[in-house]
């Protein structure tokens, strides 16, 4: 078997058409309350992702940069369907995955499994990041994230959050499928493991195979970071 080895072709940012996308930001898979979390734990804390999905949060603040959450929430009237969902989805449909009240409401949202953790919020309800409405699947097909980008003039999309192989990497096919150039942070994202294998691996994998860039939350920030430093010049 001849192995497939290869670098990810380098991706420029530009400030313009820059913006941070992060997705499932929420209680279900960042918190001790999530019925999620359980699954990924141990990965969230081998590979830091809190404080690296805090590190990039602060960086494109502090930069100016857009940043864009893709949330997942289900209502109860969602319990009205009847199409088979999946493996995982059926799983998660029993447990109350992500479940809000109704979707014209807060009522009992704050501090629930689909509410942000306290650690994000100042961040992700700031009035400027844009919380786009919710997708059911994995992928944004359902949601309004391109349009978000889309109109904001964004073709360059740096991508975080926790469900690595399934929600993001959903996202992430979307949006190279509609022309975006994609950076993936790898140590911002994790994954959980079941029988076949890990998660995890199996979104570095497809990251390298498909995406525009593979970076640690510290390039990023740097890349972030110098889109607001001025030039150096030779003395």
């Amino acid at each position: 078997m001849t192995l497939f080895t290869h670098r990810n072709p380098e991706m420029k940012l530009e400030m313009e058409r820059t913006g941070l996308v992060l997705v499932d930001m929420q209680n279900e898979f960042l918190s001790e309350i999530g019925g999620y979390y359980q699954m990924i734990a141990d990965r969230l804390e081998s590979e830091h992702v809190h404080d690296h999905l805090e590190q990039l949060l602060i960086s494109a603040k502090a930069s100016g940069i857009h940043v864009l959450h893709s949330p997942h929430y289900f209502y109860p009237t969602d319990g009205q369907w009847v199409a088979p969902a999946g493996a995982m989805a059926d799983y998660l449909g029993g447990i109350g995955f992500c479940l809000r009240k109704d979707a014209l409401s807060l009522e009992d949202f704050a501090g629930s499994r689909a509410d942000f953790p306290d650690r994000y919020r100042k961040y992700l309800q700031d009035g400027q990041t844009a919380n786009t409405s919710p997708h059911k699947y994995y992928s944004s097909e359902a949601n309004d994230l391109v349009l978000q980008l889309r109109m904001r003039r964004i073709d360059k999309v740096i991508m975080a959050g926790p469900v690595g192989n399934l929600c993001l990497e959903g996202h992430m096919r979307d949006l190279i499928d509609r022309g975006f150039e994609v950076a993936m942070v790898r140590d911002a994202v994790a994954g959980a493991v079941n029988d076949e294998g890990d998660g995890y691996e199996a979104a570095m994998t497809n990251y390298r195979f498909m995406a525009n860039a593979v970076w640690t939350t510290e390039e990023t920030v740097k890349r972030i970071d110098a889109l607001t430093s001025p030039p150096s010049h030779p003395r």
